[in-house]
C-alpha cells in the first residue's frame, strides 16, 4: 500500500511528542491539529505526511500554536526549539 496519510504530533514541555492520530485527509488532520494545539499543556501540534510503506516520504505539512497556523520555517517551542 502506498496511500498518502497525514499524522498529527504534539509537543509538550519536557516531552517529545509521538504520533497521536493518522488521517487519510489533510484537511481533517489540519483541523484536529489546530484544535489540539489549544489543549492545556500542549505547546504545539504539527502535521506531517508520508506514504505508507515507502521510506523517505515523510514531509512537514504545517504546525499550530494556540489554534493558529505558524510559519513552517519558524522554530517550534519545546526541547528542540531555540
Amino acid at each position: 500500500m502506498t496511500d498518502e496519510v497525514f499524522a498529527v504530533h504534539t509537543a509538550r514541555q519536557g516531552s517529545v511528542g509521538a504520533v497521536e492520530v493518522v488521517f487519510r485527509c489533510e484537511q481533517e488532520a489540519r483541523r484536529y491539529a489546530a484544535d489540539r494545539s489549544c489543549d492545556h499543556r500542549v505547546l504545539s501540534a504539527s502535521v506531517t505526511s508520508f506514504r505508507v510503506g515507502v521510506l523517505g516520504t515523510r514531509r512537514p505539512v504545517c504546525w499550530f500554536q494556540l489554534g493558529e497556523e505558524q510559519d513552517i520555517k519558524f522554530d517550534r517551542p519545546g526541547m528542540f526549539g531555540r
